[in-house]
């Protein structure tokens, strides 16, 4: 099923290079190695991070980006289109539609959608790779609680 890519140890070793990370406060992070979106010239246009060794988003080696960290670049997505405004991802309605390989830039999109009939801010958050989208979600978001 995963052709050239089944390979483990060559999937790993064609990673790219981790790129730099966004201002954690931009995306709702208190630490840089926990930020999985590198900056653009476009504010809604982003590169993925994909951090091999992030204890967590990889907590075992795999041959592609785990859909776990997928969504978490859609939710630090979200969270920096709805800045400096307090949110909470409050639901997602997500799509995978094919894995996100390591050797290629994986491009994170997000585009404002008209507010849910809660009032609620709507995100669409899409992953871009090789000119084809691999994942998308629907982020919604509503005021976050006092902390």
């Amino acid at each position: 099923m995963r052709g050239e890519y089944a390979d483990l140890g060559r999937s790993v070793a064609r990673a790219l290079p981790l790129a730099p990370p966004m201002p954690p406060a931009r995306v709702e992070r208190d630490e840089f190695t926990d930020v999985v979106l590198s900056p653009t010239g476009s504010p809604r246009l982003t590169q993925l991070r994909v951090d091999l060794t992030h204890a967590v988003l990889f907590d075992h080696r795999v041959d592609h980006a785990p859909g776990m960290l997928l969504l978490e670049a859609a939710r630090q997505s979200a969270h920096s289109m709805t800045r400096p405004r307090p949110m909470a991802i409050v639901a997602m309605e997500t799509v995978f539609t094919r894995y996100a390989e390591l050797d290629a830039p994986c491009w994170i999109q997000a585009d404002p959608l008209p507010h849910h009939e809660a009032g609620r801010a709507r995100v669409l958050v899409s992953a871009l790779q090789n000119g084809i989208c691999i994942f998308s979600t629907v982020a919604t978001l509503a005021p976050a609680p006092a902390r």
